[in-house]
């Protein structure tokens, strides 16, 4: 017994625990955490498109993976028709073999395949690949988040009965609902109408009949239950002003249309800035306030560090800076005005969080560390980070036994230039150009971003709550070029006060567990 607390104490000084104070290098940041000062909860963001059960031929079931990552939120949608010559797939899917997979796939899960069929009918439904989706994302322990409206590289044809389309949206809630055509009762609380609207991929006509289907489709589905959330429209480019922001929120509230969320999404390829979903979340919270939707949630229902999922940016999407980004995207979404997101994407498709053989690309473990904050929800004190990619939080678990420091240092690469993103020619309608991308309005990129102290950190947690003689065992696991998340260390120590001093340069992530024996 006794040679074994030796070893322990010998391994504790050798990886450099202590806790007496000990000074930092200065290009360390220097973190205090006071674990007895609860300032608030932690906020779950761990939201992603894309089910667990495998979208198409070749890919893997995730649940197990999902369930790992605490993933508790899943946005999926109601299928549309799909070609294999479409300019959009060719882009997204070069490889004509995945593509003709994923095209049959799609189509094959179209939910109401024949527009001239009755929507009334339960035979006029197919709802056999849409049940298997929402079933993996309850065997995840994930809850719903249904989008009604277009995926990427699908048929963008006007639709010719508004009408019928929320009937049919209609009945969907019913069957997922209410027990309709040998359905379910699942409970789904939102529907999100539509994506990107603001796109000429996805919305051909005017914002105004935008509008009016909008409020029928929302209409129809208060009428089977008031209490369903219901909003639009997940925005394309959500930094721009414009009818499918400003116009869709004004007319929600000069005709009574119920808005209970409003979607948009940001993609930081201009500015490789973590920080600026923060801001325009602010704008969108803003501008619902201003028009009576004070109670309307705001819903970044897409994010990444970029929205280029062709094979140059690839590593890039997979690697440690993309992980560090996530990692500092998922903390400072915790004092946002945002109440909902989901990364893009979560599966095993193009720019997904996992291999074809379900293996772990690095952001994945992001969401690993981020989900297992999750397990001390009583957020607690921390000074010494910032918003300009030195993120940190803090936690304490319900039971007081367990404290946890999350760490995310990133920085914008050097001399940042985004490549430039054009789709290919043919891609958007006849009659409907392609935007400039290069005349739209970006958002200003901060101007104040000097990274200081920023090589490592010295983080002391005061106030421990357990007593003064009671021992308790470290961990740290860490997220680098090298490393997966792994544990690198694990020693004992004693006492109220801990403090630890250790290199981090980004991008790199660590969590560090605190836990009574």
């Amino acid at each position: 017994m006794k040679s074994t607390l030796f070893l322990s104490a010998l391994f504790a000084l050798a990886c450099g625990l202590t806790t007496a104070q000990t000074a930092a290098p200065a290009s360390f940041r220097v973190l205090q955490v006071d674990a007895g000062k609860v300032t608030g909860a932690i906020r779950s963001f761990q939201g992603l498109n894309g089910p667990p059960y495998p979208i198409m031929q070749g890919l893997p079931d995730l649940v197990h993976q999902y369930q790992d990552l605490h993933i508790d939120s899943i946005r999926t949608d109601i299928a549309a028709h799909f070609s294999v010559e479409n300019p959009l797939l060719a882009w997204l899917v070069p490889d004509l073999q995945q593509r003709t997979r994923l095209v049959t796939a799609g189509n094959e899960s179209a939910i109401f395949p024949d527009w001239n069929a009755d929507p009334e009918k339960p035979e006029s439904y197919h709802f056999g690949a849409s049940d298997k989706f929402v079933r993996s994302i309850r065997d995840a322990h994930a809850e719903v988040y249904y989008r009604i409206g277009r995926s990427f590289g699908a048929d963008y044809t006007p639709l010719p009965d508004f009408d019928k389309f929320a009937s049919v949206v209609k009945h969907i809630a019913m069957h997922y609902n209410q027990g309709w055509a040998n359905g379910f009762h699942d409970n789904i609380r939102y529907w999100e109408f539509w994506n990107e609207p603001d796109l000429p991929f996805f919305w051909t006509e005017t914002p105004e009949r935008f509008y009016q289907l909008y409020e029928k489709t929302v209409r129809a589905l208060k009428s089977v239950d008031p209490a369903m959330k219901i909003g639009a429209d997940a925005l394309a480019l959500s930094f721009n002003g414009g009818p499918y922001r400003e116009g869709l929120v004004a007319y929600c509230a000069s005709h009574r249309v119920p808005l209970d969320f409003y979607s948009w999404h940001y993609y930081a390829m201009t500015s490789a800035d973590p920080f600026d979903i923060v801001r325009i979340g602010e704008d969108i919270r803003k501008l619902l306030d201003a028009n009576g939707f004070q109670h309307a949630e705001s819903v970044l229902s897409e994010w990444n560090l970029t929205p280029d999922f062709t094979e140059r940016e690839r590593a890039r999407l997979r690697g440690t800076e993309n992980a560090a980004f996530v990692g500092d995207v998922l903390i400072y979404l915790q004092d946002s005005a945002i109440d909902l997101a989901h990364f893009y994407r979560g599966d095993a498709a193009w720019m997904g969080l996992f291999g074809l053989h379900s293996e772990y690309f690095k952001p994945a473990y992001t969401f690993r560390a981020a989900g297992a904050m999750l397990k001390t929800p009583q957020r607690i004190s921390l000074t010494g980070a910032d918003t300009l990619g030195f993120a940190a939080i803090a936690g304490r678990s319900r039971d007081s036994k367990t404290v946890q420091v999350l760490i995310s240092n990133y920085e914008i690469p050097a001399n940042y230039n985004p490549p430039p993103m054009e789709a290919p020619a043919g891609s958007a309608p006849p009659g409907l150009p392609m935007p400039d991308f290069s005349r739209l309005k970006s958002l200003t990129p901060r101007k104040e971003i000097q990274y200081q102290n920023n090589r490592g950190y010295k983080l002391t947690v005061n106030n421990l709550p357990w007593g003064d003689q009671d021992s308790f065992t470290v961990k740290r696991y860490r997220l680098t070029g090298e490393q997966d998340f792994s544990p690198v260390e694990e020693a004992s120590a004693s006492g109220q006060q801990f403090t630890i001093s250790k290199p981090l340069p980004p991008p790199g992530l660590e969590l560090i567990v605190l836990q009574k024996r």
